[in-house]
């Protein structure tokens, strides 16, 4: 089933997959970490599905920010199309914005510098939020609080991605010269801490939540490559069963639509379930 205007089912249905498999792991952490239960959550099974959860979030973003910019830069035959996908990047996790969806596009129109200005706001609006949780955790998880979450990344590569957005191969070659860097660096650390953004990690860093620029800006690239092959022009380009009527489907995909939303509020609500149960004492937070 081919289709040039609104959503793509598929692209809600996996980010609403990596929601679900971001509460898993995320439940099964806060379970370790207030000594609940012991989990081995950096190797086997479950590492994969924390990082396979983080990866499918980004990658799916990179490729709803390339539908984004197809439609609104009157690349496909639907200029006049709501940008359906790229408002909700989570998120990313994104290049995840919110879970509204059906703001107008610009039109064949519109200036480079407006379309700019588009993502721009998102990466601050997006960027605002990853702060607020910098602030909380800052509060009371003093040791391992977010310096530069997810929700930062998100917000930084909605703006680095402008670029990209219109090109296809290229951003092979721009995605290995993040990921082979970013590699190099994951093993390292660094006697300063003003990088850290970029991937350069201080000594004895820790943090609830990190997403350097080096190398996870190469899985937006990717996504993007992605977009841009198998949604050229912002219409989908292969066809897919016609799914989108199945409950679970609709369950996923809703769940797709509200990352954003679902990611700012999970934690609190883990927390509240746990303490509701009686299993948390709000003294050890």
């Amino acid at each position: 089933m081919y289709r040039a205007k609104g959503r793509f089912w598929e692209i809600d249905f996996l980010r609403g997959l990596a929601v679900v498999l971001m509460l898993g792991y995320h439940f099964l952490y806060d379970l370790d970490f207030f000594r609940l239960a012991e989990f081995e959550l950096n190797s086997g099974l479950l590492s994969y599905i924390g990082r396979g959860a983080a990866e499918m979030f980004i990658l799916v973003s990179g490729a709803a920010l390339s539908i984004s910019y197809s439609r609104a830069n009157g690349t496909g035959s639907s200029s006049s199309t709501s940008a359906s996908h790229s408002s909700s990047t989570l998120a990313s996790f994104s290049a995840t914005s919110s879970s509204s969806t059906s703001s107008s596009a610009l039109t064949t129109s519109a200036f480079p510098s407006k379309l700019f200005r588009k993502y721009l706001r998102r990466g601050l609006k997006l960027f605002t939020l990853g702060l607020v949780l910098t602030a909380v955790t800052r509060i009371f998880l003093p040791e391992r609080y977010i310096l530069f979450g997810i929700l930062h990344f998100f917000g930084v590569s909605a703006i680095l991605a402008y670029p990209y957005l219109r090109l296809k191969e290229v951003n092979l070659l721009m995605a290995l010269l993040f990921f082979i860097p970013g590699y190099w660096l994951g093993t390292r650390t660094f006697g300063f801490s003003t990088l850290i953004w970029l991937g350069f990690r201080p000594e004895h860093f820790q943090a609830l939540d990190y997403f350097p620029v080096f190398p996870w800006f190469g899985m937006v690239l990717l996504g993007i490559y992605l977009g841009n092959s198998l949604y050229a022009g912002g219409i989908r380009q292969f066809a897919v069963p016609a799914f989108e009527g199945s409950g679970a489907v609709k369950g996923f995909a809703w769940l797709g639509k509200h990352s954003l939303f679902i990611y700012f509020i999970h934690q609190p609500l883990f927390l509240a379930l746990l303490w509701t149960a009686g299993y948390l004492d709000l003294n050890l937070i």
